[in-house]
């Protein structure tokens, strides 16, 4: 939540007795850098409903106001209360403020709806806390709001009665999955406005992604292509992410108002590493790590990029051209938040569940919508807030546009579109107009979608230990999703079923039909990406030389109903249809 001061809020005066006010619109105006008075209710309320990203803390002059004894509440108060529930207005914190001292009225002030209750003559170390009912309001309505969504999901859990082993392990990854209407109109309702909405959807990205548990330390990064996360711990990954985004930072001048402390950055990273699930045995921040040293390894390659280590490039002018510091920057980004807070099943389960991500997405990129949204949460919340202010920095427009999109592109039922799409750009770049500044956009969005692809799926590419044990782990989570949704009663897809097929078909039927379409087409945007194509086709040899020292599938033993068949020792038996979401 965003630190608040006298500053980031306005206050809205209603005011018209007799007496001089003078003192006190003085005294709140040394405080306060908006202040605003009214005279009548009706001018009151539409100044509130005028749409406002900050918060309005209204002063309501009790004497002011025409009551019939002198202990009856404010009538305004009872206004803006009701307008505030029907949602008709917000970002509004009522405040009385009133001569009268008796306890009973104050009391009944406060249960009427006010945030606070202060005394005339107004003081200046009164005025000067004034600004801290906005933070407590807002903490006040979080609490309110997390407390219906537990609330919700508890009265499912009970009268569904659909508990078992593998729900209780994925109950922290999937809160919310299964809350029902209240939850999603608790949701809109409160959305009215911009702030609003802002606010409840970082709610919904703190409610899905897990509490923090890593702390920080260092380690010398290997950037290779033989790089492996997998035998790092988080300190290390951190470590690795630290490395890249500091060098990109510090290698363009263009970037330099970016530039943050060590301590900040590391403090971002840090919770970006906590924003991922840690008990997801593929979609964590192992993979996102993954993802975001694939990128910048291709970014080095195609000489976008001046490299940390001396290291075979082969520069192309035309992408060196196209990308400029921002872009590259917003790329690496969109490659360490493409997967925040991913719950450990595909978009295929969110929609089927009827979940509220799905409903609110409108079950289109489910995930990646999500994902995005949270990211970019984050970035509010550290040291990169400006890049998320597009009012206030509008220069930063493409960054967002990057960032989105590419983390849409790691939606794997848009796989053959893009495909499609990076061939046909392979034949416009080569003759693109570097000076059309909407052309150039169009084509570098394309290109980082293209990219992250890659990214995203880039295991299959590494040499064939390293592809082996990511195989095996993908695996795994697709059993795990297999195994609730056998527990919850739901069909089990072939994919996510134990022992249906082997490992070794999965992995060539995904590398002949999934990844090598999208290398090869990438591979005629810039020729130096071919070592990719290389080593798929030797991981594929190899898994077909495996393939033919086992036995046929049809031999393999599988057990039906509730209990699900364990995996070979070695971890070879697995599905082997394509997966309907980002891997």
């Amino acid at each position: 939540m965003k630190r608040l001061n006298p500053n980031n809020c306005s206050v809205l005066v209603f005011y018209n007795h007799e007496q001089d006010f003078a003192s006190t619109l003085d005294l709140l105006s040394k405080v306060f850098s908006d202040v605003i008075v009214k005279s009548t209710e009706s001018q009151v309320i539409s100044q509130l409903k005028q749409h406002s990203t900050t918060s309005t803390l209204l002063l309501i002059d009790a004497e002011s106001c025409h009551t019939k004894t002198m202990e009856e509440c404010p009538p305004l108060l009872l206004t803006i209360v009701d307008l505030l529930k029907q949602g008709l207005i917000t970002n509004v914190v009522p405040i009385v403020c009133s001569t009268l001292d008796s306890p009973s009225y104050m009391v009944k002030c406060l249960q009427s709806g006010a945030a606070d209750f202060v005394l005339k003559p107004l003081s200046e170390d009164v005025a000067k806390t004034l600004f801290l009912n906005v933070t407590r309001n807002r903490l006040l309505h979080a609490e309110s709001t997390l407390e219906k969504v537990e609330q919700t999901s508890s009265i499912w859990d009970s009268q569904q009665g659909k508990k078992g082993q593998v729900w209780s392990k994925f109950r922290n990854r999937l809160k919310g999955v299964f809350l029902e209407e209240n939850w999603y109109v608790v949701f809109v309702y409160n959305s009215a406005s911009f702030n609003e909405y802002h606010r409840l959807s970082k709610l919904v990205a703190e409610y899905y992604t897990p509490k923090p548990s890593v702390r920080r330390s260092s380690m010398a990064s290997m950037l290779s292509w033989d790089f492996s996360p997998l035998d790092l711990d988080n300190k290390d990954l951190i470590q690795v992410v630290f490395m890249i985004l500091n060098h990109t930072l510090m290698s363009f001048d263009e970037l330099e108002a970016l530039r943050v402390p060590n301590g900040d950055l590391y403090h971002f990273i840090f919770d970006i590493c906590n924003s991922y699930h840690s008990s997801n045995p593929y979609h964590n921040f192992r993979h996102a790590v993954d993802v975001l040293q694939a990128n910048y390894y291709f970014l080095c390659k195609i000489g976008a990029i001046e490299p940390m280590c001396p290291m075979i490039r082969s520069e192309d002018p035309m992408i060196k051209q196209l990308l400029q510091p921002i872009d590259i920057f917003a790329l690496l980004m969109a490659s360490i938040g493409h997967d925040v807070g991913h719950p450990g099943v595909n978009n295929n389960f969110m929609i089927t569940t009827s979940t509220p991500l799905a409903i609110l997405y409108n079950d289109k990129s489910v995930l990646e919508s999500f994902h995005a949204m949270s990211f970019f949460h984050l970035l509010k919340e550290h040291c990169f807030g400006q890049l998320t202010d597009l009012r206030a920095n509008p220069e930063y427009s493409i960054f967002r546009k990057i960032v989105v999109n590419s983390i849409l592109a790691t939606d794997m039922s848009m796989h053959d579109e893009y495909v499609h799409k990076i061939t046909d750009q392979a034949e416009r770049i080569k003759n693109i107009d570097l000076t059309d500044k909407s052309a150039c956009e169009k084509e570098k969005v394309l290109l980082c979608g293209a990219l992250i692809k890659c990214a995203d799926i880039s295991n299959c590419a590494r040499p064939f230990e390293s592809a082996k044990e990511w195989a095996k782990i993908l695996a795994q989570e697709f059993f795990e999703q297999g195994d609730l949704e056998r527990e919850l009663g739901m069909p089990v897809l072939p994919i996510n079923e134990r022992g249906k097929i082997c490992l070794e078909d999965f992995q060539i039927s995904f590398k002949k039909f999934v990844a090598l379409k999208l290398f090869e087409s990438i591979c005629k945007v810039t020729t130096n990406m071919q070592f990719t194509i290389d080593y798929i086709h030797e991981n594929i040899n190899i898994w077909e030389s495996m393939k033919s020292k086992r036995e046929p599938v049809d031999k393999l033993v599988t057990t039906p109903n509730t209990i699900p068949p364990q995996p070979t020792p070695d971890g070879s038996c697995t599905p082997s249809q394509r997966p309907r979401s980002g891997i």
